[in-house]
């Protein structure tokens, strides 16, 4: 007996093998319209409750200005616009924007009276023109907002949002104006501390070159007429001795009067080698006081040696013959009138001086003398103007027991010639003296 069966409800068949379910075929289009309609209704529905949603999210949202350019403070000048721009966020497409310049006491809008409004571009970015003002203002409005052309305080009525910013303030009003002023002084006092040295040194070096073809001349002078004519006397006096008689009472005198007369020679000699000695480069100061002693004929043995402390440098022309000079008198003085035993000199090549240092181990200077100079002699006074006149600074320091020294400290910066091959050669002077000053803590 056959069993009926319902086409629209699955069947199962009893069997040994595992039991399998098939799922009938829908025979009628009815069905499956009505279940593809449930579906896009559902659908439909999901996507506009997700668009409700955003636009309430969107109508929540408060929207905001901001400025992207701000003109310079400023009030009272209604010649002069400036540019002013900024962005809206959260804007309607039909709301504007209105701007407000503050003067002195009120609020004008901007630009003018007839153009209140400045239109948001599409990517909600904004620009217009406005007069200078201690405070700028942007108001968001919608398209049948009014606003007062001026006003003591801004419009609120009709006002979606608003936003109020500073005027930028002008380039002395800054914070680094003051610091600016304060450097571009600095910079102004060094460059005219700068220029004035460099024309004093010109002007020094003008006047040294001067004083040396002067030198240079009297000393030729000098030669030519008053020691030339005291040789010649001399020798014409020699001559007259050899013919007197030996018995002669005048002889003795006459004697007397050539030794006068070779001691005259000999220190006008001196005077003119002084005078026309010429140092050529730094290494000249070493070998020109090494030969001072030879020039002085000195008898008696005396201990002498010349000390050079730290690389040489290049002596500028103008001032090496006043050095010179100085230490060639000090040197004369210690030799000739301290009875000392050993005589010594010692220069110094720093990088802020070049000193120069005579000392001795003598009797040392009356204090008397040291004051005021012996009479009829001008050699410390004469050390002195000449110190004075290159700005160099001399000090003797005497005592009986330990001697005599004669220091000559000259400014770097007057001592050496200024360029960048010296500027090394400081940098040179500064290590090995780094050094050297180790290497004696080490020892």
């Amino acid at each position: 007996m056959e069993q009926a069966t319902n086409p629209g409800v699955s069947s199962c068949k009893r069997s040994a093998t595992p039991r399998r379910c098939r799922i009938p075929r829908l025979r009628s289009p009815g069905i499956a319209i009505q279940v593809v309609g449930a579906a896009s209704l559902g659908l439909t529905s999901i996507l506009s409750g997700g668009c409700q949603a955003r636009q309430n999210t969107n109508n929540l949202a408060h929207p905001t200005i901001e400025f992207t350019t701000v003109p310079l403070a400023g009030a009272g000048d209604p010649e002069k616009l400036s540019t002013i721009k900024g962005r809206v966020i959260g804007a309607q497409p039909e709301q504007k924007i209105v701007l407000y310049a503050k003067g002195e006491n009120a609020w004008w809008v901007q630009p003018f009276a007839n153009q209140p409004f400045t239109s948001l571009r599409p990517n909600s970015h904004w620009s217009n023109f406005t007069h200078p003002g201690t405070q700028y203002a942007a108001l968001l409005v919608g398209s049948d907002f009014q606003p007062p052309l001026t006003s003591n305080e801004l419009p609120t009525a009709g006002v979606v949002t608003f936003a109020v910013t500073r005027g930028a303030p002008v380039f002395w009003q800054r914070w680094w104006f003051p610091l600016a002023c304060v450097i571009a002084g600095v910079f102004a006092i060094f460059g005219f501390h700068y220029l004035r040295l460099r024309q004093t040194t010109r002007k020094l070096s003008i006047r040294f070159e001067e004083r040396l073809g002067e030198r240079m001349r009297v000393a030729q002078e000098l030669h030519d007429t008053f020691l030339q004519g005291v040789l010649s006397a001399s020798m014409q006096l020699h001559v007259a001795v050899d013919q007197m008689p030996a018995d002669s009472p005048a002889q003795p005198a006459l004697n007397h009067v050539l030794k006068l007369m070779g001691q005259v020679v000999e220190e006008g000699r001196n005077t003119l080698r002084g005078l026309r000695s010429s140092v050529g480069s730094a290494h000249d100061l070493e070998h020109s006081f090494s030969r001072v002693p030879q020039g002085l004929s000195i008898q008696q043995e005396i201990g002498f040696r010349v000390l050079v402390e730290g690389p040489a440098l290049p002596v500028r022309s103008a001032i090496r013959n006043d050095i010179y000079s100085i230490g060639r008198e000090a040197l004369v003085n210690a030799f000739r009138h301290s009875r000392a035993s050993n005589v010594e000199v010692e220069l110094e090549y720093a990088p802020n001086q070049l000193r120069v240092l005579v000392r001795d181990n003598g009797c040392g200077i009356d204090p008397e003398v040291l004051h005021s100079g012996r009479d009829g002699h001008w050699g410390l006074s004469g050390m002195r103007e000449r110190a004075e006149r290159i700005g160099a600074r001399l000090k003797v320091s005497t005592s009986v027991a330990s001697g005599t020294e004669v220091e000559l400290s000259v400014p770097s910066r007057l001592a050496f010639e200024s360029d960048a091959s010296n500027r090394a050669s400081n940098w040179i002077t500064r290590i090995y003296t780094r050094d050297r000053t180790r290497s004696n803590q080490r020892v």
